[in-house]
């Protein structure tokens, strides 16, 4: 995350109870030190926290550099988090995309909206995701701006702002990269509208950075940052629940005689026989069990990749 937006930019802030980044300063750093293999410490989970900021900037600034990040986690199986060389390209094709918005738009509001994409809608997610109790897990914030752009391409196409395509391809972009799509379930839209309120860019609405199309933001007028009615928010939140409800899982294990909680254990397991063992019980569809046979061969693979399968089996649950 510090490598691909925090520390690439002119401010620092930190939480408030009432919603994210309200205390800050501006004090843009003198030098930025990016070694990217540091990143092999962190877990994949975390890894792709960092992947989403710079996805928000290829979906508001380049179709090539979208699909450049998306590709190769796609065709890896997000073997690719491992990569250095791949997060080497993230990080540089980031700056190259992020840094122009704080040197050279200086004439409009572009500079704003484009880091601000899915924001607005991530702010509020991710905050209540800490809030709403053991109903909702907490998302980190790259996940919560995955979700909130997600939500920011329904309402563009409410507005007739995009077509139905550029929805489409931002879930899909989005869920290929590992990264969620959906508000979470026990999240209540009642809530969410509430914390909207907290944005910075809210004034009596929220404002919000649009895309026309992938690669595009969208401008009327000039002003890059569009004032969106709540009937609208709200139609948008519902239409990704709608979604979220409708859609099956990308793997959907069988129904198990196990209950949620005692898989959980299983893939928290703290060595890799005792998953191993569970497996065949626990999930019948062959190519998954086959992904987690290879990912327990080795323990000390199975360790640094432990909470990143944890994650991915609460999304299949349907409780991400």
């Amino acid at each position: 995350m510090g490598m691909t937006d925090a520390a690439i930019d002119f401010k620092q802030a930190v939480n408030h109870r009432k919603g994210k980044n309200l205390l800050g300063a501006y004090y843009p750093a003198s030098t930025i030190v990016i070694d990217t293999e540091c990143l092999q410490t962190l877990s994949d989970r975390h890894i792709l926290n960092g992947i989403a900021e710079a996805l928000k900037h290829a979906l508001a600034q380049s179709r090539s550099m979208t699909e450049m990040i998306v590709t190769p986690l796609r065709e890896t199986n997000l073997a690719c988090l491992r990569d250095p060389e791949y997060l080497d390209m993230v990080c540089r094709t980031c700056i190259d995309h992020k840094v122009p918005t704080l040197i050279y738009y200086t004439q409009s509001n572009f500079n704003e909206m484009v880091p601000q994409y899915g924001h607005a809608i991530a702010h509020a997610l991710e905050h209540l995701s800490f809030h709403c109790g053991d109903s909702v897990k907490p998302l980190l914030h790259g996940e919560a701006v995955a979700i909130g752009m997600c939500v920011s391409a329904e309402v563009a196409f409410i507005l007739g702002i995009c077509d139905e395509q550029t929805v489409s391809e931002h879930y899909e972009f989005i869920s290929d990269s590992g990264l969620p799509t959906f508000v979470p379930r026990n999240m209540t839209l009642k809530d969410i509208m509430a914390k909207l309120r907290y944005d910075k860019h809210y004034v009596k609405k929220p404002a919000m950075g649009l895309l026309s199309k992938i690669g595009f933001m969208y401008s009327k007028d000039g002003d890059y940052a569009q004032t969106i009615p709540h009937e609208v928010t709200l139609k948008a939140l519902s239409a990704n629940i709608e979604r979220r409800d409708a859609a099956p899982f990308s793997y959907a294990p069988p129904e198990s005689e196990l209950p949620i909680s005692d898989i959980v254990n299983v893939v928290m397991a703290s060595n890799a026989e005792e998953l191993t063992n569970h497996a065949e019980s626990v999930f019948e569809d062959g190519n998954l069990l086959d992904e987690w046979r290879a990912v327990s061969v080795d323990s000390s693979e199975f360790n640094a990749r432990k909470e990143n399968i944890y994650w991915r089996l609460w999304a299949m649950k349907g409780n991400h």
